[in-house]
């Protein structure tokens, strides 16, 4: 009669493990959930965390970075004060902050050489550039109207070359050249269908993007 308490018991015991088990499922699903939140964080605003934490320790940051949603701000500033509204426009997501400028504004048709205007415009986001954390990447792109010509056989050539001439510009100006990454596109990345002229004037254009990460 004693016995059979016993057995029972033990059996209840045995299966304490479960509750073990489910506890450490439980805190490995918290991890991953933090893990999951924290990715989404702005870094900048991890970076401003870390160097309040060194300041509050005696040191002392080497420079104020700028946020992703204070680049995002500053541009939609620069822009309505230059009413540059219909020719740059600004746009934010997971890549991070682009500034898409119309090459029929940066550039003459068919050639890689600055106008004025735009190197009065890009002398204003250098402030800017210093303080972004990550890379800055200067994208080309072209309407799919070939080009073949002595200096440029192809748009290939031709929206790398624009490219370039940004980053030239932007590190006579005093930018770290290292921040910077140029990528030519031609006609493969286009924003609408090159089925008017409309729509090429569209797809004509230099993309800056301040990255999110890299």
């Amino acid at each position: 009669m004693a016995i059979a308490p016993k057995k029972k018991q033990q059996a209840d015991e045995g299966g304490g493990w479960l509750t073990t088990f489910a506890d450490m499922m439980t805190l490995l699903m918290t991890f991953f959930v933090l893990l999951f939140a924290m990715s989404t964080l702005d870094p900048v605003k991890m970076e401003q965390f870390a160097q309040s934490l060194g300041e509050q320790e005696g040191s002392r940051p080497k420079i104020k970075r700028v946020s992703l949603s204070e680049i995002n701000r500053e541009m939609k500033k620069l822009i309505r004060e230059e009413k540059l509204q219909d020719l740059v426009k600004v746009s934010m997501d997971a890549r991070g902050v682009r500034m898409e400028i119309a090459s029929d504004l940066a550039f003459g048709s068919g050639n890689a050489s600055l106008s004025n205007h735009i190197k009065s415009f890009l002398v204003k986001l250098v402030s800017t550039m210093d303080r972004a954390t990550y890379a800055i990447a200067v994208e080309g792109h072209t309407d799919n109207v070939p080009i073949r010509s002595a200096t440029f056989p192809s748009n290939w050539e031709l929206s790398s070359a624009r490219a370039s001439a940004v980053i030239t510009y932007l590190t006579s100006q005093g930018v770290p050249a290292d921040k910077f990454r140029a990528i030519g596109f031609g006609d493969t990345a286009p924003k609408v269908p090159n089925t008017t002229n409309e729509n090429r004037a569209k797809n004509r254009r230099v993309d800056i993007t301040f990255l999110t990460i890299g």
